[in-house]
């Protein structure tokens, strides 16, 4: 083989706002910058049918959300297995594991390599049966964290040298430090001095990992030497109503304010409104939340039990502490406010920024993918060129 003539890539979706679809989108553009002769073809689930790349023919993209749930996914299935036997690509990638099972019979009757890319919980505790053989007979795993990397090798056995990290990453261009935005000031009955914690999430029960009510059991603590301090939750979700209980459990009610859903054009301004983004999660596979905040120049307070520390420089752009311990939590927070820490950069919002963008920027996530490649794919001549283009 002389090259990546064609390559398919097996997505959940494209067009909603959740992490793996983020990731997604990442990831084909990221081939087509490092392939830019190769004809991609995207095989979503969930996009409704008539999803396209604008200006690129050489992305097809065959999407089966319009399909009726109860057959969506064997229909999915079927298409994407009979693309491959008309299209015979070099390789297909597939941003969520599960989609692997079916390329393994593929495999069997074609011998047409897999990656499969490998995010957090649909992997945690979850290595076995048609799951387990299926990625054991990839070429490659690419989780999005080492932490991750690190409970599949433990947990499947995979040889280390087929399972490589390639991160998360960010929209860059759309987060920028700033003023704290005077319209959400106003809305949220907040004054410009006044110390703000922010939280920015789906409030959804199966999410509470995420650590909300641990940060409203270190609020206590927090006032009692900055009682002007607000925690503004931002999202909405079916976990809501047991956060305000927590709140007034805990006689917090004035400090925590539920902002609601978050438009994704406020979406920087909020992480703007904060003095610290402070999401102490126990289930994070990466968190892109934090590299948004540490974009807009807004240091982090993270969880020590899950891939949260990579995302912030294992402690160097914010505090890294138990996420189960209030007292852990006030302890960082105060820190923070009162600038008592040896980390003098977390007060320079550029420094902050550059620093999200230098490790986990399009352009690193890039050289994180081609090394992969390379790595992962030797009998294709053309992944010893991937080079992405210098950063400007």
């Amino acid at each position: 083989m002389t090259d990546l003539h064609v390559i398919h890539v097996w997505v959940p979706g494209l067009q909603d706002s959740g992490g793996i679809q983020h990731y997604s989108l990442c990831l084909i553009q990221a081939l087509r910058d490092l392939l830019p002769r190769s004809f991609i073809r995207v095989h979503s689930k969930l996009d409704a049918p008539g999803f396209i790349f604008a200006d690129d023919p050489d992305i097809q993209v065959s999407a089966h959300g319009g399909m009726p749930r109860a057959c969506r996914t064997g229909t999915f299935a079927a298409a994407g297995l009979w693309h491959a036997l008309r299209e015979r690509p070099d390789v297909i990638l597939t941003t969520h594991p599960h989609f692997a099972k079916a390329l393994w019979y593929l495999r069997r009757l074609t011998g047409i390599p897999y990656l499969s890319s490998a995010h957090g919980v649909e992997v945690w505790g979850q290595l076995q049966g048609g799951l387990l053989r299926a990625l054991q007979d990839a070429a490659g795993l690419l989780p999005v964290s080492e932490f991750t990397r690190s409970r599949m090798i433990q947990e499947g056995g995979f040889d280390e040298g087929k399972v490589l990290v390639v991160p998360d990453t960010f929209r860059e261009a759309a987060y920028q430090p700033g003023p704290k935005p005077t319209y959400l000031l106003q809305r949220l009955g907040l004054k410009p001095e006044q110390p703000i914690l922010l939280t920015v999430g789906r409030l959804a029960a199966t999410e509470a990992y995420k650590g909300h009510d641990q940060v409203i059991a270190a609020l206590p603590q927090i006032r009692r030497t900055h009682p002007e301090v607000r925690y503004v939750i931002a999202g909405r979700g079916d976990d809501e109503p047991r956060l305000r209980q927590c709140a007034a459990l805990h006689g917090q009610e004035e400090a925590v304010i539920f902002a609601g859903f978050v438009p994704e054009h406020e979406l920087a301004d909020h992480y703007r409104l904060c003095d610290a983004f402070v999401m102490p999660s126990t289930g994070e596979g990466f968190g892109i939340v934090y590299l948004e905040a540490l974009a807009s120049g807004r240091p982090c307070i993270v969880g020590n039990a899950d891939a949260s520390p990579e995302a912030i420089g294992h402690g160097r752009l914010g505090f890294v502490v138990d996420p189960r311990s209030p007292d852990d939590i006030a302890g960082a927070v105060l820190k923070l406010l009162s600038r008592q820490h040896d980390k003098p950069w977390l007060n320079e919002p550029e420094t902050l920024r550059r620093e999200a963008i230098d490790l986990y920027g399009f352009h690193a996530f890039k050289q994180h993918l081609a090394s992969a490649l390379r790595q992962l794919l030797p009998a294709l001549k053309s992944v010893s060129s991937l080079q992405p283009p210098a950063s400007s």
